[in-house]
């Protein structure tokens, strides 16, 4: 039987017995095998009760032995601890015994280390004696590795004789005999560093690092290279012209930049120990310092030859750029981060030389980025002057201002990325001063092109291409505040990018431009102010030129109209005096009926239904620009007071829109002007008003105000007058009581 079932934790009596049960044997005889299974269960649990029996009586035996074996640890653990005891003891008694064997020899060794000194200052101080003699004979030989040698162990000497009274006396002497030698080697030194004679160098510099003249040897080669890289530059500036592409610039840098790419691994080799990435960035920033002529004045001096200064600065500055960008990856740019106190110092002073170096390209160019906004201004003024804008011919003169017109928006993006290149987008305050000035410039021929079209208003009737020009002038108002608004999308988008990129400080890498290397401080301030209106609060690049050319549009559209309705207003001065006003009364029986039209308002009927014809070219013919001019203007409004949209109504209704509007009020303004009218004439009038309301709403025209409401008030009768005349304008219920006689309400 398996008795292993009986052991599992998850054993269940019911399960086991149903399962053993399942067996053929226990199918053919049930009672049998229960009485077989119960016998064999009963055998196996008096075989383990045998067994459990038999391993308790081995237990209770071996308890005995246990506890004497405990007993036996814990008495050798006693004996343990009394031997470790009596040898602390031991160890306290010897040191007490030896404390004073253990004084006695300290003070012997330290008796034996002064002698050992003493004996050896004795030797050095007899052998300064006598180097102090051999030196000079060895002087006169010349033989400097001799000296060399002879100095080393002078110094070496001097080193342990620090005690002497007359130890600042042989310092004295021995930096004279260090002198000395510097002023035999010096032609030696320089004829090896100025022919790169690696063999040599190495030789003179170890020599002067023996002797800790380190820094004088990075002086030696710092003076050899700064006087040929110095001939090199007097050389190329004066043999070059100037007003040509600064051909000797780049030349000077691809020597310097090959100077220091070809010279990493030999300074590496003569300066041990020294960092040549730093002893080289110290040699181009200390060339570029001490350059004879001075590189800002050669600037100055070419620039004053050159037909475009801002494509010569351009030139200059990316010539720089690159130099830089070579420089940068022969040098390559200190660490700033993970950086351990043992060589931050190294990593600081290198930091330091290449910002020195940056500024050192970048500072020529300060004079010069100060003067960008006479440069760009003049630049773009030329171009203006160029276009020759204005003709006699007013027609050609609007063409050519609308065809300049498309060529705006190129302008002020090319003089933003001349900005972009010449200064990273830094001096955007001073272009954009520049941009305005031109802007202004070219709105200045509209002007013009306005007064000259108000000239010919009193021969508008007799010739109709004075009306196409009205619409060319409102057209070409219209494009430039479109060009505007492209150049404002254009730099605002350029700006926005080229401040992202701004970096104030150079955290990142020395070589990285920041604005205070090429802007006065009052330059930065523009800067930041101008990032703070355009990015921070979404303000306009182009505020002074858009309001400019907004105000100058109105006035060209307010000119055009003008001129469109003087035959209006021609009709309209006279109105006041005519002797209709005068003439007797009247039947009061009469019938309005039987009034027709005067001459004066029929003829202004007449021209009005002229208009639509010589617009017709504005049905067939989209033109924004000449919807955006009437947008623009304070006239091109609609009845409600609101800007009508292009997409609403085409620029044909919306100039006849204007026009009728503007008719509706200078005739108003002319009725108020009659001091006195008849009852009889007040029926005249209003006949005359009802025509040309009847021909405005022919035309399309929304609304008469008010020279409806003035109809209205003259139509009242006195009862009626007080009763419609709440609502109107105080001026006009005034004027058409006093006009009418009407008794003041009481």
């Amino acid at each position: 039987m398996d008795l292993h079932t009986f052991s599992q934790d998850n054993f269940d009596p019911k399960d086991w017995i149903n399962n053993v049960f399942r067996s053929q044997e226990a199918q053919q005889n049930r009672d049998q095998y229960a009485s077989s299974l119960v016998m064999r269960l009963q055998l196996a649990i008096q075989e383990v009760n045998n067994a459990l029996e038999e391993t308790s009586q081995q237990v209770v035996g071996s308890l005995p032995r246990v506890l004497r074996d405990i007993e036996s640890l814990g008495h050798e653990v006693a004996v343990l601890k009394n031997q470790m005891n009596s040898v602390r003891q031991d160890i306290e008694k010897v040191e007490h015994n030896t404390a004073a064997s253990m004084q006695t020899l300290v003070k012997l060794d330290t008796l034996k280390g002064r002698l050992v000194a003493s004996s050896q200052a004795l030797r050095e101080a007899d052998n300064w004696t006598t180097l102090s003699t051999d030196i000079e004979e060895v002087m006169e030989g010349g033989d400097i590795e001799a000296i060399g040698g002879k100095l080393v162990a002078l110094q070496n000497c001097l080193g342990i004789l620090t005690h002497v009274p007359d130890y600042e006396e042989r310092v004295a002497h021995l930096e004279g005999l260090k002198v000395r030698l510097e002023a035999l080697a010096s032609p030696h030194i320089v004829a090896a560093f100025t022919h790169h004679n690696l063999e040599e160098s190495i030789k003179y510099a170890r020599l002067l690092r023996s002797l800790g003249r380190v820094s004088q040897l990075e002086s030696y080669y710092h003076k050899c290279e700064m006087g040929q890289l110095g001939a090199a530059w007097r050389g190329g500036v004066e043999g070059a012209q100037l007003s040509a592409t600064p051909t000797w610039l780049t030349s000077f840098y691809d020597r310097l930049s090959l100077l220091t790419s070809q010279q990493v691994r030999w300074c590496g080799q003569v300066f041990e120990g020294s960092d040549p990435n730093l002893l080289l960035s110290r040699l181009v920033a200390s060339t570029l310092a001490s350059l004879d002529p001075p590189m800002n004045q050669v600037i100055a001096a070419a620039i004053k030859q050159q037909e475009e200064p801002l494509l010569f600065l351009v030139t200059v500055k990316s010539t720089g750029d690159q130099f830089l960008k070579d420089l940068e990856g022969t040098l390559g740019s200190p660490k700033t981060a993970h950086r351990n106190a043992t060589y931050m110092s190294n990593e600081d002073a290198l930091c330091e030389s290449e910002r020195m170096v940056v500024s050192a390209v970048l500072k020529p160019l300060q004079e010069q980025v100060a003067k960008l906004q006479e440069y760009e201004e003049a630049q773009l003024l030329s171009h203006l002057i160029s276009a020759d804008i204005v003709k006699s011919d007013m027609t050609e003169t609007l063409r050519r201002f609308r065809e300049y017109c498309s060529k705006l928006t190129t302008q002020a993006e090319s003089a933003a990325q001349r900005c972009l290149q010449l200064t990273n987008g830094w001096c955007f305050p001073s272009m954009v001063a520049a941009l305005t000035s031109y802007i202004e410039q070219f709105a200045g021929r509209l002007a013009q092109a306005a007064r000259h079209v108000e000239k010919q208003k009193a021969s508008i009737t007799d010739d109709w291409t004075v009306f196409t020009t009205c619409l060319n002038l409102i057209q070409a108002a219209g494009e430039l505040v479109m060009a505007v608004d492209s150049c404002e999308h254009t730099l605002a988008t350029l700006f926005t990018s080229a401040a992202a990129r701004l970096t104030w400080e150079a955290t990142a890498s020395p070589f990285t431009p920041t604005p205070d290397l090429l802007l006065s401080p009052a330059t930065i301030t523009l800067l930041r102010d101008m990032i703070t209106k355009v990015v921070d609060e979404d303000g306009r690049v182009l505020e002074r030129s858009m309001t400019e050319c907004l105000n100058q549009c109105q006035s060209s559209v307010e000119a055009a109209l003008q001129t469109i309705t003087s035959p209006v207003s021609s009709q309209l001065a006279v109105l006041p005096d005519l002797p209709a006003w005068q003439a007797n009364p009247g039947s009061s029986s009469q019938l309005s009926a039987s009034f027709s039209p005067q001459e004066y308002i029929t003829q202004i009927g007449q021209y009005l239904m002229t208009l639509p014809q010589h617009l017709e070219p504005l049905l067939v013919n989209h033109t924004p620009a000449l919807n955006r001019a009437l947008q623009e203007s304070n006239t091109a409004c609609s009845s409600s007071g609101r800007i009508v949209s292009e997409s609403e109504i085409s620029a044909a209704d919306f100039l006849i829109s204007s026009v009728g509007q503007n008719t509706c009020r200078m005739y108003t303004e002319a009725v108020l002007r009659i001091p006195q009218i008849t009852t009889t004439m007040v029926t005249q009038l209003t006949t005359d008003i009802d025509y040309i309301c009847n021909i405005l709403e022919d035309l399309g025209v929304s609304s008469c105000e008010p020279l409806d409401k003035l109809n209205i008030l003259l139509k009242a009768s006195p009862e009626q007058y007080w009763k419609v005349a709440p609502g109107n304008n105080p001026r006009l219920i005034a004027a058409v009581r006093q006009m009418r006689n009407i008794p003041v309400q009481s």
